[in-house]
C-alpha cells in the first residue's frame, strides 16, 4: 500500500537512503529542505521538498498534515570531542526541538496526523543477564555512549504523548560515507586506526541501506502494529568491533589495526564515543523480522564488501 512519508534530515547519511528506498517503494515522499540546493538534490532524488528550517517546525509543519509518517533523522553536528559539555548541549536542542514539534502535530487533527518515527542507538537498551537487547529491553539507568543523547530525547518525546515509535539501529550505521568512512576506511588507509581496547565487544552494526530499508518497511505497517513499540534493527550477527576492523582491512589488501587504550580514547574522543565503540550485547530484532523484513546485508562481510566497492577502496581479487 502506497503511503505518505515526511522526511526529515532526508539529504543526509541516511535520510538519502530512505528517500531514494520509499520512492523506489512507490511511496510518496515529502523532505525538509534547508537550502534551494538541498531542494534540487531531494527532487532528484524523487521527493518532495518543503523549504524549511528544522529547528523552527512552525515553518513547516503545514506540509506534515495527512502524512502517515514522519521520519525525524534531525541529528545535531557531532563535535571532535563528545565530553560532557557537548552532549548536555546536542540534549538540549534535541528536547527542545522533540516539545516543539510535538506541540506543532498537536495542533493537526489527529485523523491527519503522521506517527512520528524517533530513530536512535542500539546502546539506547540495557543488556539483560544475558547480554541481550531487543524490544522489550528496558532503558538504562546508568546512561553511556549514545545513551547518553538517545535515552533523554526518549523521555522528552514520550512525555508529549505523541504517537510515537521508536526505532534503534545500530551503534554504528556503517556505509559509504559518514563515521565509518572517515573513522575506519580513511583510517586504514593512512594506518592510523585503532580498535579500543581488546576489541572483542559484539558491536551493534546495520548497513545504512538495511536502516534505510527498514525505516520504510515499518512505515508501511498499519498504524496499531507499531505506535508506541520499539524495534531493534542491528543486524544480529555478533560481530565484534575487532571483527568490523579487521574484516574491512582484510577487503581494502591492508594489515589489521593494532589497539588503543579505552582510558586513551576516552581523553581524546570524549567518554560517549569510547562507551558507544565498547558497547556489548547480542541483538534480538525479531520484531522488526516478524513483520516481514529481511536484511539485504545480514552480516559484516556482505555490507562491508559493497561498501567497500562503492568508496573504490576493494583491493584486487
Amino acid at each position: 500500500m502506497s503511503r505518505t512519508l515526511f522526511v526529515l534530515g532526508g539529504t543526509g547519511f541516511i535520510g538519502r537512503e530512505v528517500v531514494t528506498e520509499a520512492v523506489s517503494a512507490g511511496h510518496t515522499v515529502r523532505a525538509l529542505a534547508r537550502s534551494p540546493a538541498s531542494a534540487t538534490a531531494l527532487e532528484a532524488l524523487g521527493a518532495e521538498p518543503v523549504l524549511g528550517e528544522a529547528g523552527d517546525p512552525g515553518q513547516w509543519s503545514e506540509h506534515v498534515r495527512g502524512a502517515d509518517v514522519l521520519i525525524d533523522l534531525v541529528q545535531p553536528p557531532l563535535p571532535r570531542r563528545l565530553g560532557a559539555s557537548a552532549v548536555a548541549k546536542i540534549v538540549a536542542q534535541r528536547e527542545a526541538f522533540s516539545v516543539a514539534l510535538a506541540a506543532q502535530l498537536a495542533e493537526i487533527p489527529k485523523s491527519e496526523r503522521p506517527v512520528w518515527f524517533v530513530s536512535s542507538g542500539a546502546d539506547d537498551l540495557e543488556p539483560d543477564a544475558a547480554g541481550t537487547i531487543g524490544h522489550e529491553s528496558p532503558r538504562p539507568t546508568e546512561l553511556k555512549g549514545f545513551a547518553r543523547i538517545g535515552v533523554p530525547v526518549r523521555h522528552t518525546v514520550e512525555a508529549t504523548g505523541a504517537d510515537a515509535t521508536f526505532i534503534c539501529l545500530g551503534v554504528m550505521v556503517y556505509g559509504p560515507g559518514k563515521g565509518y568512512t572517515k573513522h575506519v576506511v580513511d583510517a586504514i588507509r593512512a594506518r592510523r586506526a585503532r580498535v579500543i581496547g581488546k576489541g572483542d565487544n559484539r558491536l551493534p552494526l546495520v548497513h545504512v541501506t538495511d536502516a534505510a530499508r527498514a525505516l520504510v518497511h515499518l512505515a508501511g505497517l498499519p498504524r496499531d502494529q507499531i505506535v508506541g513499540r520499539t524495534f531493534v534493527a542491528a543486524d544480529g550477527s555478533d560481530a565484534t568491533q575487532r571483527d568490523l576492523f579487521a574484516e574491512t582491512a582484510r577487503l581494502m589488501g591492508r594489515k589489521p589495526p593494532g589497539s588503543a587504550p579505552v582510558a586513551l580514547v576516552r581523553l581524546i574522543a570524549g567518554p560517549a564515543a569510547a562507551e558507544a565503540m565498547t558497547f556489548d550485547a547480542h541483538v534480538d530484532n525479531s520484531a522488526l523480522t516478524a513483520t516481514g523484513f529481511a536484511y539485504r546485508y545480514p552480516t559484516l562481510r556482505e555490507g562491508v564488501e559493497k561498501t567497500l566497492a562503492d568508496l573504490g577502496e576493494l583491493a584486487p581479487g
